[in-house]
């Protein structure tokens, strides 16, 4: 764990990877999409340099909370790809999968619950961490480089997933990276990179001319601020990038895909790849929980909020202590929450629930999923809609929280 990180807290947060409800929670969300083996452990077990987790430890000084996000992020990232996956696979059966930028395996760690390790690829610029995900994962281990020409895996992929990397890059960079990753590329493959579009900029800070603003100092503290930093960027940079360095390839944006957050471009691997069946990636569930305390009479009190974010329809949010689901209380109103997201259907995504806490135990496990498993109804309804009404989310989950609480 960072050495900035308590020792406390860190030992807190090996207490809530290491309880066994946290890896079958895991399991569960993973979907149809996943291996058939229901046996299947996600190990919950990080590597301690782990700076993303880290990252969430300093954010919110509780470690239920900060893992809860970091596998909720995973798992986000996870129905990600494996929707690109799907569709690539109408082309490319048994895709060639490389990700790149991998970190510590955040993603990796369930990806190779729906796509056999044998076919997976992990690329890292520390090394400590290829070797983490090559053994533990069972996935090929790249060593990445600070030059991107000096990159040479001497093979081509029919996916390069890179999540949070040019989000990263100074411009100069980022056209030598894209240029090198889509260089690697078979003709039917698509490269799918993430970046901060200029509408994730601060109130206080603009965008120059150019189209790309770099900011020094980000969440990873062992790189350097010459190649790392925090970049955000408009649509009319990323084309003229992607022209400049790749002439007539296609390119496709899906605004807010990672998490709600991020964009996410694809470039195909050949002027005539298209990329049409990439269009309808669902945006999937999203949810937070925003209070979480525990009364002088032993009532739990939670309160936040969950929606599809494909057409900001209402779900299920489902609340369980050690496995017993639990009353709750949802639609009600969140006008913050429609308002920071740009969604003014969202304004009443609330969700809130007042549970009495066992007496017979010194500890309880809680989960709150948020769950959409009447999709069908609502897509006959409004089908010949908007394009975003008719992705599918059947079926799908967020994680919004799974914890072990101590009883006082």
């Amino acid at each position: 764990m960072a050495d900035d990180i308590a020792p406390e807290l860190a030992q807190q947060a090996r207490r809530q990877l290491h309880h066994p409800e946290l890896a079958a929670t895991l399991r569960e969300q993973l979907g149809p999409g996943a291996a058939a083996d229901p046996d299947a452990r996600v190990d919950t077990a990080l590597h301690p340099s782990c700076q993303m987790l880290a990252h969430s430890l300093r954010a919110h000084r509780d470690a239920a909370a900060a893992v809860s996000q970091y596998f909720g992020i995973a798992l986000q990232q996870y129905h990600a790809a494996v929707a690109v996956v799907d569709r690539l696979e109408r082309t490319c059966p048994a895709p060639r999968i490389l990700d790149f930028a991998c970190g510590y395996g955040r993603m990796l760690n369930l990806l190779i619950h729906r796509v056999p390790a044998d076919r997976i690829w992990a690329s890292e610029i520390q090394p400590g961490a290829v070797s983490h995900v090559a053994e533990k994962y069972g996935v090929h281990g790249l060593q990445s480089t600070e030059r991107p020409e000096d990159f040479d895996p001497d093979q081509r992929f029919d996916l390069i997933w890179v999540a949070s990397l040019f989000s990263h890059l100074p411009p100069g960079l980022f056209e030598r990276w894209l240029e090198r990753l889509a260089g690697l590329l078979s003709p039917e493959g698509v490269l799918l990179f993430t970046v901060h579009d200029k509408a994730l900029l601060p109130p206080d800070m603009k965008l120059p001319a150019s189209g790309v603003l770099f900011i020094e100092g980000s969440e990873n503290q062992d790189l350097s601020t010459d190649i790392y930093g925090t970049t955000f960027v408009n649509e009319d940079y990323v084309r003229a990038a992607v022209s400049s360095t790749l002439g007539e390839r296609p390119c496709l944006r899906l605004p807010r895909l990672m998490n709600y957050e991020q964009d996410a471009y694809l470039v195909g691997g050949a002027p005539e790849r298209g990329l049409d069946a990439f269009r309808d990636v669902p945006l999937g569930l999203r949810g937070w929980l925003d209070e979480r305390r525990i009364d002088a009479d032993g009532t739990l009190r939670l309160s936040g909020w969950a929606a599809a974010m494909d057409d900001d329809a209402p779900v299920r949010v489902e609340i369980t202590l050690d496995g017993e689901p639990q009353p709750v209380t949802t639609g009600e109103a969140r006008p913050r929450v429609a308002e920071v997201l740009g969604k003014p259907g969202l304004s009443h995504c609330g969700w809130s629930a007042a549970v009495p806490l066992p007496r017979d135990r010194s500890e309880t496990y809680l989960r709150i999923i948020a769950r959409d498993d009447c999709r069908d109804d609502r897509r006959g309804n409004r089908r010949g809609n908007r394009r975003g009404n008719r992705r599918d989310n059947r079926g799908q989950r967020a994680l919004i929280f799974a914890g072990a609480l101590d009883i006082a």
